[in-house]
């Protein structure tokens, strides 16, 4: 179901406004209190390039990587907690981010002629490529010592095979797709680029293979399929003929078989087929598809940036709810922020990579109207410190920083690519930012009250009862999604005046 707004959203010199009309689901957003002018505005308000301590986002990045190769592996983001018997998504997640910064890092040092810094940002990167190294060998353990599993294929859970486990392939795909730049010379890789691409693409094939009703019930019923290797006879898993027709109806109109239509799945979903596109763009051989029944490919596009650009379109459709914000499901019908924040950050990850082909035109324009009103409406929701609350449209709850980080990486990103105003915004994300990095960044660089882990709620006590933690990955990955983005709009700086 598209649950529709009937919004109409006026972006001009003289400020934002948006006006509402009737409907039964429709959002009461507050009157934006902001500057109501540009020339208002401060250079200084809303500048991104210049900041202080720990705001300063080359050196706050290397501080979180440094976190994250010391910290053992999460309990669904958990650092608290004895680490999970595999790799959880938040993790992916952060993992994800620690090279999107030093990549970043890396091109600011040559940019600067600082080699020093350049060898530092390398060696941070042999530290992250070493860690997954470890996990993929055995050497990372849990518990008692066991090494973690990897094999996150056909996991069995609940009689779902989860979304969740199947970004872990993300890694070892992004790893393909940057190892053999100059640019990262000086780094051991232990595995070559074909095992690298193997193993990712394994999952990105799997997770929109139109399986049989047959074939899926043998994995299920296959103790080292669906449980990682681990014989339990206990936990073998008959599929249901009507569960099975649930994953065919996606299955044939080409999308994945793993939706819950929970808004995260479409970040992993997206994320893991977008990682596949960028290590696979180069080779004509994936430019087509299985032809699944009822879905015929339509254009000559890479398949898995085709996919990753369906999956997204479906779940715009699918839960949105209303003023530019988003179900955390169908079923759940609040405006979660960290659920929020994988929309926000998801969208304009995929516009930069479909904006200028002309197949994805109309793809393009449908996601850049929905960011740019999703952003509209998280600019009313900033609470007067910076950060957003847990659940947006409730702005007295408390504040939850993940989501909070989200948020800052989406307006950063659109000043950056010029598709938000750059005073507005760059002033709504500079305050965001410092206070993000100084308040909520204790000393060891971990991020304070970051929502725990969470299944869709229908009530607002569901939320607002939700654990805070500190260190939580989903934060940590956030922090680092918004310290790459940084970096990277004052690398544009900077090539923008050697130009000159």
């Amino acid at each position: 179901m598209i649950m529709t707004s009937n919004m109409t959203i006026l972006s001009t010199l003289a400020g934002i406004g948006i006006l509402m009309s009737g409907c039964s689901n429709e959002l009461e957003l507050p009157t934006y209190t902001g500057p109501k002018n540009p020339v208002e505005i401060s250079p200084e308000d809303s500048d991104l390039l210049h900041f202080e301590g720990r705001a300063e986002p080359i050196d706050c990045g290397r501080n979180l990587v440094e976190r994250f190769i010391k910290v053992a592996n999460s309990n669904w983001g958990r650092t608290d907690k004895q680490s999970s018997s595999f790799v959880t998504y938040p993790d992916v997640c952060a993992w994800l981010g620690a090279f999107w910064f030093l990549e970043a890092a890396i091109d600011n040092a040559i940019l600067t002629a600082d080699d020093a810094a350049r060898k530092e940002a390398i060696s941070l990167m042999q530290g992250i490529v070493d860690r997954y190294d470890n996990v993929i060998t055995g050497k990372a353990t849990f518990g008692s010592g066991t090494p973690l599993y990897t094999g996150l294929l056909w996991r069995y859970d609940k009689g779902e095979n989860r979304v969740d486990y199947y970004i872990w392939g993300a890694i070892s795909l992004h790893i393909a797709s940057i190892m053999d730049n100059p640019k990262y010379s000086g780094i051991s890789w232990p595995q070559t680029r074909e095992e690298y691409l193997e193993f990712g693409l394994q999952y990105a094939e799997s997770q929109f293979h139109p399986y049989t009703f047959e074939e899926f019930k043998a994995r299920f019923k296959d103790p080292a399929s669906y449980d990682m290797g681990r014989v339990d006879p206990g936990k073998k898993y008959d599929l249901p003929q009507e569960k099975y027709n649930s994953w065919k109806g996606y299955l044939d109109k080409g999308y994945s078989w793993q939706p819950r239509l929970w808004i995260d799945d479409m970040f992993m979903i997206t994320s893991l087929q977008m990682q596949a596109y960028q290590a696979t763009k180069n080779d004509a051989s994936y430019n087509t598809e299985v032809t699944y029944p009822g879905y015929n490919k339509l254009n000559n596009q890479n398949r898995f940036l085709d996919r990753a650009v369906r999956e997204m379109k479906l779940y715009i459709e699918e839960i949105q709810g209303s003023g530019g914000l988003y179900w955390h499901s169908p079923s759940a019908q609040q405006f979660w922020a960290r659920g929020n924040g994988w929309m926000a950050v998801g969208m304009p990850l995929m516009l930069q990579l479909i904006e200028d082909i002309p197949d994805y035109a109309a793809e393009a324009a449908l996601l850049k109207d929905e960011y740019k009103r999703m952003m509209a409406a998280l600019l009313n929701y900033q609470q007067p410190g910076g950060c957003w609350a847990q659940l947006i449209d409730y702005p007295t709850m408390w504040t939850e920083t993940s989501g909070s980080a989200m948020f800052t990486y989406a307006f950063i990103t659109g000043v950056k690519n010029g598709w938000l105003d750059a005073d507005i915004y760059g002033s709504a994300a500079r305050k965001a930012w410092n206070t993000l990095s100084g308040t909520y960044l204790d000393e060891n660089y971990d991020l304070r009250d970051v929502c725990a882990g969470t299944g869709t709620g229908s009530t607002v006590g569901h939320y607002e009862s939700r654990e805070r933690t500190t260190g939580d990955t989903h934060g940590q990955a956030a922090m680092l999604w918004c310290t790459t983005a940084l970096t990277e709009l004052a690398n544009n700086a900077l090539a923008d005046k050697t130009e000159k």
